[in-house]
């Protein structure tokens, strides 16, 4: 059986699909998935920062399970905790989810441009 040999646009289409599909199934963004963790990333916004009594303040959710989104949404480069004695704090990491949109989007533009290039 003869093996097929790709061609070197075949190959960049290959390369880019994968570097796409690992950031698409990236930690970053499952965690912006759940409509519930959005939410819960609403309020950081709104607090800036914010202990899980303040964030708990404005949210229909259990303390237990806002502290799972939290901790999720954290794991995910999305939000940074400062433990303060008893107290853990929460904010907006905006450097590392800002990079982390703009690699999502270079990626789909390069998926786009070999994928889908414009009519004429």
């Amino acid at each position: 059986m003869a093996v097929k040999v790709k061609s070197p646009s075949e190959k960049r289409k290959e390369t880019a699909i994968e570097a796409l599909n690992l950031v698409l199934d990236s930690k970053f963004l499952t965690a912006l998935a759940e409509p519930s963790r959005i939410e819960v990333l609403k309020q950081v916004i709104r607090h800036g920062k914010a202990d899980i009594s303040e964030l708990s303040e404005g949210l229909s959710l259990d303390r237990s399970v806002i502290s799972r989104h939290l901790l999720t949404l954290q794991e995910a480069g999305i939000l940074v905790r400062d433990k303060q004695g008893k107290h853990v704090y929460y904010q907006l990491e905006p450097n590392q989810a800002i990079q982390k949109f703009k690699a999502i989007l270079n990626h789909l533009e390069e998926m786009v441009a070999i994928c889908c290039p414009p009519s004429n």
